[in-house]
C-alpha cells in the first residue's frame, strides 16, 4: 500500500504511543483522525500537540473524542473520518490501560476495565472499521497487543489476557478478510517510553521527580533489552508505517522490543 494521501484514524492517538504512530503515518504521508477521550482536559491538550505534530508533516488531522468501549463512539469516529478527511484506509487500534497487580489482589471490576477497554475496544474499533476497508477492498487495519500477549507476566494477568485476546483476535479477523484486500496484523511492544509506563514506574519506585524516572527507564531499558535500547513511541510508529506498506503481511505479531523477547 503506497501510504501517500491515505486517511488514517488512531485510537488513543493523543499522546505516547499514539502520537508516535501519528507523527510516523504523517512522516509517511498520510492524514490521521485521532480517536481519544477529549472529555479529558489533558488528553484533550495533548490531542492539539498531536494535531500540530501532524501538520508540521504537512498533512491534515482533527481529534474526534471518542471512549472505545462505545460501539457509537467508534462508529462515529470513521464516519468522522470519511466526512471530515474524504476516506478511511488505515485503522489503528492503539488505544489501552494497564495496570500491575498479582491475581490474589486483583478484583472484578478492574479485570472487566482492562478486559474490555484492550480487547472489546479493538474488536468494537475494527468492527466499526471494517464496511468502510471492505467497501473498497482495500485497508489496512494494526492492532496494539503486547509481548505479554504471547507470553504471560506475573502480576499482569488481566493484562496479559487482554493482549493474547488482541493477538488472537487480529489472526482469526486476517483470515477471514485476507480474500477482500484488509490485512490485519498487530504489534507486541514490550516496555515503551510513555506517559503511562512511566507513570507506573514512578508508583512502583516511589520516585516522584520526572527526569529520574526517565533516566532509569532508559537505564533499565537498556540493560533489559539486547540491543542496548530503549523503545520509544516513534519506535511503534514506524513499525506501523512498516506493516500498512508490506502487502504480503497478514495475521502478523510482530514484536517491537530492541530483543528483550529474547531474553
Amino acid at each position: 500500500m503506497d501510504i501517500r494521501g491515505k486517511i488514517a484514524v488512531v485510537t488513543g492517538g493523543a499522546r505516547g504511543i499514539g502520537r508516535g504512530i501519528a507523527a510516523a503515518l504523517a512522516e509517511a504521508g498520510a492524514d490521521v483522525v485521532i480517536g481519544d477521550r477529549l472529555d479529558d482536559p489533558g488528553v484533550a491538550s495533548a490531542a492539539t500537540e498531536t494535531i500540530k505534530a501532524v501538520e508540521a508533516a504537512g498533512r491534515r488531522a482533527v481529534a474526534v473524542r471518542c471512549d472505545v468501549t462505545s460501539a457509537a463512539d467508534c462508529e462515529a469516529l470513521m464516519q468522522k473520518a470519511v466526512s471530515q478527511l474524504g476516506g478511511l484506509h488505515i485503522v489503528c487500534a492503539n488505544a489501552g490501560v494497564q495496570s500491575t497487580i498479582p491475581v490474589v489482589d486483583l478484583d472484578l471490576a478492574e479485570w472487566e476495565r482492562v478486559l474490555r477497554v484492550n480487547a472489546t475496544g479493538t474488536f468494537l474499533t475494527c468492527k466499526a472499521a471494517l464496511p468502510h476497508l471492505l467497501a473498497q477492498k482495500q485497508g489496512s487495519i494494526v492492532n496494539m497487543a503486547s509481548i505479554t500477549g504471547l507470553r504471560g507476566a506475573a502480576n499482569m494477568a488481566h493484562y496479559s489476557a487482554s493482549k493474547f485476546a488482541v493477538v488472537g483476535f487480529t489472526e482469526s479477523l486476517a483470515a477471514e478478510v485476507a480474500k477482500s484486500g484488509v490485512r490485519v496484523n498487530c504489534i507486541c511492544p514490550d516496555g515503551v517510553r510513555s506517559d503511562m509506563t512511566l507513570g507506573l514506574l514512578k508508583h512502583h519506585t516511589g520516585i516522584e521527580d520526572d527526569a529520574k524516572a526517565d533516566a532509569l527507564w532508559t537505564q533499565v531499558s537498556a540493560e533489559r533489552a539486547p540491543l542496548g535500547l530503549s523503545v520509544e513511541p516513534s519506535h511503534i510508529g514506524e513499525a506501523v508505517v512498516y506493516l500498512c506498506r508490506a502487502d504480503t503481511l497478514t495475521g502478523v505479531a510482530l514484536p517491537v522490543t530492541a530483543g528483550a523477547h529474547l531474553a
